[in-house]
């Protein structure tokens, strides 16, 4: 008898949620994690959905010096960023818009949207693509580290942020330094909701 995880995996790897990374050392086992750990929260039984609250499956990811966690419940894939558009007069935050099979995506800056140092203009990057309410944005990192589960009743949550990052993205931080970014909160920004990025005059 097939397991019902093993069903959505079949499913899930069918929508090619996968980080493309053959060529990085782990990126297969990354792939594998992200596909498991969606097929692992698709699968589980309605009752389990208060535990299933309390621990959430993140995504780890780097930006600039600090260690960020994204929830796997709004990650829909992962990819090294290729070629992108920026699109002028718009906050220095949207990077601009990519290609993602032949829909159009906007993408955000998370080191100007943090306030931290830019990434080297050489250098590879990430790009995370977040979907909720039928919309979905790519965020670019500086790296892509592994899957974790977090307990979300361990979480600090400072009134103000210790680091000097914009605390309303902040949903908490953990005993190491981990810290949880409220990707809600990433999407709901005014400049998401502007048709304009979404067709920009030269893509």
């Amino acid at each position: 008898m097939v397991r019902p995880e093993g069903q959505i995996l079949d499913r899930l790897k069918a929508h090619r949620l996968a980080v493309e990374a053959a060529d990085e050392e782990g990126g297969r086992d990354l792939a594998e994690a992200l596909l498991r750990a969606r097929a692992r929260r698709l699968a589980a039984p309605r009752g389990l959905a208060v535990e299933a609250d309390e621990r959430q499956e993140v995504l780890c990811v780097r930006v600039a010096t600090e260690r960020y966690a994204l929830s796997l419940a709004q990650l829909s894939e992962v990819m090294v960023l290729g070629k992108w558009t920026p699109i002028p007069g718009q906050p220095q935050y949207l990077l601009g818009v990519t290609n993602l099979r032949g829909e159009i995506r906007p993408v955000l800056d998370l080191n100007s949207l943090l306030g931290l140092p830019a990434p080297e203009s050489a250098a590879r990057t990430w790009v995370v693509f977040l979907k909720a309410g039928g919309a979905e944005i790519g965020v670019r990192v500086e790296g892509v580290e592994r899957v974790v589960r977090l307990d979300l009743a361990a979480l600090t949550r400072p009134h103000e942020s210790g680091n000097g990052l914009p605390q309303r993205f902040i949903s908490g931080i953990t005993a190491d330094g981990l810290i949880l970014l409220d990707t809600v909160q990433i999407l709901a920004l005014e400049i998401l909701q502007d048709a304009r990025i979404d067709s920009p005059s030269d893509s």
